[in-house]
């Protein structure tokens, strides 16, 4: 066939594509294939015909073909690249990407899309230097720009994205680019958001809800500005005005379901939950969530349907989540060798998923162990008793606590805010820190006589806090190791990724323990020692004690933390609602053939080797 007549017949199979006949199209591109699989122009449209109907195998098949049969083809690669990160294949994504950009290193959408990945990935180091390359090949490309301003929102750069963000608003306000123009004001109210300028992010979100009445972004967006600012009620409120002009974009749901289990309205959770999955079965996420707070005994063809989904034909992504799903049920039903077996296949595709920052970890708590720090002049004495700083591994009872501590109506519970560590990132002398502290927390909440931070990974900076909030209390919550680290384990912390690793959550904490060790020696007058399991077993006693600890006055409504309304927003969410109860103390016992690595790296320890014995 002659290239002019193919390539009629290829247009000929993407009017009919567009129109919606994907099988017409379909048999055209079959016909065509017989006889011209060998042109590039055919392949490379059918690959795309496989891509838009979500028939990623094939499509992947196609752009492999194109790439061993037409190797300087670079978007060839981008497009294999684009359906491997659909499918959570960072790693492979990353490799084909790194294969194009040695062909050829100055093509702008190649190292556009390498900085995507490495975005995607949250390396922002390494996204911005692509973008950086890219836009040195194409310096007037909006669409880079726009992408080098959301890595520095990341980076919390805040400062350069906006000078970047109102050059191309100015640009955009002759060219009116109406796409452009949201995705501009969206960076810009993500800026401001960033920057706790919550007035300014929610009068850019509003003007753009009344502009582009059905703009399902800027509700998105405006219900997560109102969680930001512990006003759950407006969230859920912004979400149903959202479903209401767009009743099938599902990021509203998945938004409200996530919502509701944080207000404690765990009926509404399951109902949305539920909802989400009549839409789409193949939504793990939504099971997942299920998984912790509902037993599926009014659902059983979805349990049904859970429990005997094949696991290697999904997505990364999918079989995290589907995994744990399955862990969790079979937990409550008392099925712990199968659940050991799941939470293990969860865990070890999670690893894949992402590098282990356990070292990075371990590496930044010695770098501040070992400073030699002067103690603060006495001008911070009079202000630091307001702050109680909860420190400690994740999934160590800290919830529980803050929750106790949050019935005292002077305290305001901050939650896990990353004050501590921005403060100190942004000081140019240690003697800033805590002026830089405090207006982070006079900015974002009300005034109190009491605050509480339980961002856990403060033990790193314990002698930060003990030297500039001198009359601050920090109380650090211990867990039997390993129940900690199988909790841990179980969590699903996608965004700790030495979660995923039995090994770098053992190490983790045996490094959390000692350096905790060492700074109750220098520092001991401030930090108080909460154990989990003593409260949860003789809570009368043990509660009174940190109340008269922290100096405060005593009230039986110390005694039923269950009975707090508030708003949380941890993994803790769901259990907090019920009672004291203790049939999570000694829980490793039962998966102590998986732990085996665990128990190994904690008895090098002799306190934790002892502790885990009795």
């Amino acid at each position: 066939m002659k290239k002019i007549d193919l390539l009629k017949k290829i247009e000929e199979a993407k009017i009919k594509h567009k129109a919606g006949n994907s099988l017409e199209a379909n048999q055209i591109f079959q016909e065509l294939l017989k006889s011209n699989n060998d042109s590039f122009d055919l392949l490379y449209a059918y690959g795309l015909f496989c891509r838009d109907l979500k028939n990623f195998n094939l499509a992947k098949r196609v752009f492999l073909n194109l790439i061993n049969k037409f190797s300087s083809s670079i978007n060839s690669y981008i497009l294999l690249a684009e359906i491997l990160k659909i499918e959570n294949k960072f790693n492979d994504a990353e490799r084909v990407l790194q294969k194009a950009i040695k062909i050829n290193p100055n093509h702008g959408d190649l190292l556009y899309n390498l900085s995507l990945l490495y975005f995607t990935l949250r390396n922002f180091d390494y996204a911005l230097d692509y973008i950086d390359k890219a836009i040195k090949v194409s310096i007037n490309n909006d669409i880079y720009k726009l992408l080098k301003s959301e890595i520095y929102i990341n980076k919390f750069n805040i400062d350069e994205a906006l000078y970047i963000l109102e050059n191309l608003n100015n640009k955009n306000r002759i060219k009116k680019d109406k796409n452009k123009e949201i995705r501009i004001n969206i960076l810009l109210a993500n800026a401001f958001l960033k920057k706790r300028k919550y007035e300014e992010a929610e009068t850019i979100l509003l003007k753009l809800t009344k502009k582009y009445q059905g703009l399902e972004l800027a509700y998105l967006n405006l219900s997560i500005l109102y969680k930001d600012k512990n006003q759950l009620s407006k969230s859920i409120q912004i979400l149903k005005k959202g479903i209401n002009l767009s009743p099938n974009f599902m990021p509203f749901y998945k938004n409200l379901a996530s919502f509701y289990r944080n207000s404690g309205q765990l009926k509404l959770a399951i109902e949305t939950n539920l909802f989400i999955i009549s839409r789409n079965k193949f939504d793990f996420n939504s099971f997942y969530e299920l998984s912790g707070i509902y037993d599926f005994k009014n659902h059983k063809n979805e349990l049904d349907f859970l429990l005997n989904t094949k696991l290697e034909n999904l997505n990364p992504n999918s079989k995290i989540y589907a995994a744990f799903a399955i862990s969790n049920l079979l937990h409550k039903q008392g099925k712990f060798k199968e659940s050991a077996k799941y939470l293990k296949i969860a865990n070890d595709e999670g690893m894949k998923y992402k590098k282990s920052d356990s070292s990075l970890k371990i590496k930044h708590t010695e770098s501040y162990r070992s400073l030699k720090i002067k103690k603060s002049k006495n001008k911070y004495l009079k202000n630091s008793s307001n702050y109680v700083f909860i420190v400690g591994m994740p999934r160590s009872g800290s919830t529980l606590l803050e929750n106790i501590l949050s019935l005292n109506s002077e305290v305001t519970d901050m939650g896990e805010v990353s004050f501590l560590e921005e403060s100190i990132k942004e000081a140019k002398d240690f003697e800033e820190i805590y002026d830089l502290y405090e207006k982070k927390v006079i900015n974002q909440f009300k005034s109190a006589t009491f605050y509480t931070d339980k961002s856990l990974f403060n033990y790193m900076y314990i002698a930060i806090i003990s030297n500039f909030f001198p009359k601050a209390k920090i109380i650090n919550c211990i867990r039997n190791p390993l129940d900690n680290i199988l909790s841990i384990y179980r969590a699903n912390f996608l965004n700790q990724s030495f979660s995923f690793s039995l090994s770098d959550i053992s190490c983790l904490y045996k490094h959390y323990f000692e350096t905790m060790e060492e700074y109750k020696i220098k520092y001991g007058v401030n930090i108080y020692d909460y154990y989990y399991e003593d409260l949860i077993e003789n809570p009368n006693n043990v509660i009174p004690r940190i109340i008269n600890w922290l100096g405060w006055d005593w009230d039986e409504k110390y005694l039923s933390p269950h009975q707090n309304k508030r708003n949380v927003h941890t993994a803790s969410s769901a259990q907090i609602r019920k009672k004291f109860y203790s049939s999570s103390i000694g829980i490793w016992k039962e998966y102590k053939e998986l732990l085996e690595p665990a128990i190994e790296i904690i008895k090098t320890n002799k306190l934790l080797a002892e502790k885990i014995s009795r």
